[in-house]
């Protein structure tokens, strides 16, 4: 049987603060995704303590779609009331705790194929 897989990233994330809750999906194709880190990263050090409220936001918002896709990523903003700095963190720590494990075994599994 011929077998074919895109190695996908696929999670699943319960985010929650008190008692409000928010259920998020991951699915994405890891070498996109590390491209779009890598222009989150290039994003983020571009803000400074002379950035605009719209840049943070844009940044915020950015990082969760690359993460989380256009309509999640709204989610997020609004479960966090547009606060960028509430975002950026949750996604950083997703990334740092989970994701970037994730994308690493994905790529790992489409190279040895």
């Amino acid at each position: 049987m011929y077998k074919l897989s895109l190695n996908r990233v696929h999670d699943n994330i319960m985010i929650t603060e008190g008692d409000d809750k928010l259920k998020l999906h991951v699915d994405g194709d890891p070498m996109r995704m590390v491209a779009g880190l890598a222009q989150v990263q290039k994003k983020m050090q571009a803000l400074d303590k002379d950035s605009t409220v719209e840049e943070q936001t844009s940044a915020a918002q950015y990082f969760a779609q690359v993460i989380f896709g256009e309509e999640q990523a709204k989610q997020l903003m609004e479960f966090y009331h547009n606060d960028a700095g509430c975002v950026i963190n949750v996604c950083g720590k997703y990334f740092e705790g989970r994701l970037g494990k994730k994308i690493t075994a994905a790529q790992k599994r489409a190279g040895k194929k």
